[in-house]
């Protein structure tokens, strides 16, 4: 399913003329505090993993698809794909900062079904650090503390 996924979007990257596409580094992520008395709290801060990103030409905003995958902070294979729309603002001549969300299918980081993510970005005009945050979350019998999440994505056309 992963590599079909990925195929998918790299044939589609391959055929659109008119989007911009990003390859996504995936690194690390950082966890606020776990109540280890009644969840499991051994989170992995490493979180490697790549993926591809299909974007509209910026105007004031972008539209964008992108989907991943990625080793979560369970140590399992995590795999997602997303739709969003981020906005950026030029600080200066080699510098940009934006914000943006997107929301998806993840299947992994304790979760199987819809999720989002906001973030802020912050770097060059192709290459940038996002930085996503999610609060923690309590779901049936599960906790996911607060979630810092850190990645690159590299514009390559």
């Amino acid at each position: 399913m992963k590599t079909k996924l990925l195929t998918a979007m790299l044939l589609l990257g391959c055929s659109s003329a008119m989007a911009d596409t990003s390859l996504l580094v995936f690194g690390a992520s950082h966890h606020g505090s776990c109540d280890s008395t009644r969840y499991r709290c051994d989170l992995n801060n490493s979180n490697p993993g790549l993926g591809l990103e299909l974007a509209e030409p910026m105007v004031d905003y972008s539209l964008f698809v992108r989907g991943g995958s990625y080793r979560d902070s369970r140590r399992e294979t995590a795999y997602f794909v997303a739709g969003g729309g981020r906005t950026e603002w030029e600080v200066s001549k080699d510098m940009v900062v934006g914000a943006g969300v997107m929301v998806g299918y993840l299947n992994g980081s304790g979760m199987h079904g819809l999720a989002g993510l906001p973030f802020v970005t912050v770097g060059g005009k192709l290459l940038q650090l996002e930085i996503g945050y999610v609060p923690e979350i309590h779901w049936k019998d599960r906790m996911m503390p607060a979630t810092t999440t850190f990645n690159l994505r590299w514009q390559i056309d």
